[in-house]
């Protein structure tokens, strides 16, 4: 059976321990820290941390594969075959693609992502395992029956409610679009006047969401009135509240906090709201996310170490068992036995080099293999 003998990260450990991780098929049947460690017959990888997959529950970096350019639209096939690169480089063995479903024409379109849909149904590949995450804006209230016929049937396994109508309207939202400026600041008066009609189909689709044991979130919550609006609809997930104070009354009603990896990374949000680094040192974080920049989710970890902020054991389990547990993942997000064969070796950082990735498994397959 295949084997790797290198410095694991067990669960519940604070640090990484010598041990070989062995795996039947897609299983892990045995993790060994114990004995005679060097004489059991594995592959030994050195130095490099063995850890369980990075799962990313929040991350639409993929959308600048399939539009690299603002009106440069590309196969969605050819676009996912690169992403898996790229998610399987930053040690990321389960992506939630997270794509929004908006009143907006083009990238972020209803028929967006539909044509996801059919993408990712016809991948030949399982590695990295994909989910959709789809993040509905209020405003959008058309053909509802459709977004609810993917959630009943387990097409979209995460739904986050989102209203961005308020937002500044931008050169590149108008890009993604392919319309004119004139057009879109059309569109952008028909959705402020559907919010309210929205308002009420949210609580529709969170009942379809129960129902079919989808995950539900909500998008950068920044009032009470959110969080109350929130546990109305019975949210499982707040993703990236806008203040220290409110990610802490969220977790006060056993609403887990996801946070921003690249924000914790650059160590400043780019939005101008709250720091990851400072939310996380306070207590008011539980899992990372890749949220647009799939490296970072890797740095992550090591950054929380470098500054004191958490053990190893506890900042990896963030990008990992955290978020396997948050979607209900009992699958993965460890290493241990039953667990399914998702496996990372990664260098640690050293000498100004950020981490990177050797290998990524999935699934008892070598899916990866980095420099």
């Amino acid at each position: 059976m295949p084997a790797l003998r290198g410095h694991l990260l067990i669960d519940g450990a604070d640090d990484v321990v010598r041990g070989v991780v062995e795996w039947d098929g897609d299983v892990i049947t045995r993790v060994l820290t114990d004995g005679d460690i060097e004489a059991v017959p594995a592959e030994d990888v050195g130095s490099a941390l063995v850890l369980p997959g990075i799962i990313d529950i929040h991350g639409d970096a993929f959308e600048r594969a399939l539009m690299p350019r603002d009106g440069v639209a590309i196969d969605y096939g050819l676009a996912l075959m690169a992403n898996d690169v790229q998610l399987l480089g930053a040690g990321i063995t389960t992506a939630y693609l997270s794509a929004t479903d908006s009143w907006e024409p083009g990238l972020r379109s209803r028929a967006s992502l539909a044509a996801l849909v059919d993408a990712c149904a016809q991948r030949a590949t399982s590695a990295p395992r994909l989910e959709i995450h789809v993040r509905h804006e209020r405003a959008n209230t058309d053909d509802l029956e459709q977004l609810e016929a993917w959630i009943a049937e387990g097409v979209v396994t995460m739904l986050s409610f989102n209203d961005h109508t308020d937002d500044a309207i931008s050169a590149t939202q108008i890009g993604r679009t392919g319309v004119s400026a004139e057009r879109f600041e059309q569109l952008h008066t028909d959705a402020l006047s559907q919010r309210e009609q929205g308002v009420g189909q949210e609580l529709r689709l969170a009942e379809v969401a129960s129902i079919a044991s989808c995950v539900t979130a909500s998008h950068d919550a920044d009032t009470i009135e959110d969080l109350q609006r929130d546990l109305d609809l019975g949210v499982a997930i707040a993703e990236f509240p806008t203040s220290i104070e409110l990610a802490k009354r969220y977790r006060e009603h056993d609403i887990a906090v996801l946070l921003g990896a690249p924000n914790l990374v650059r160590g400043t949000s780019h939005l101008g709201n709250l720091s990851v680094r400072e939310a996380w040192a306070s207590g008011a974080g539980d899992l990372l996310c890749s949220d647009y920049h799939y490296p970072s989710l890797l740095a992550a970890p090591f950054c929380l170490v470098e500054h004191g902020i958490a053990s190893m054991g506890a900042a990896w389990r963030a990008v990992s068992t955290v978020p396997a547990d948050v979607a209900g993942l009992t699958d993965r997000g460890r290493l241990g036995s039953g667990q399914l064969a998702d496996i990372v070796v990664v260098e640690p950082p050293a000498d100004r080099q950020p981490p990177r990735v050797r290998r990524a498994v999935v699934g008892g397959e070598t899916a990866f293999v980095g420099p």
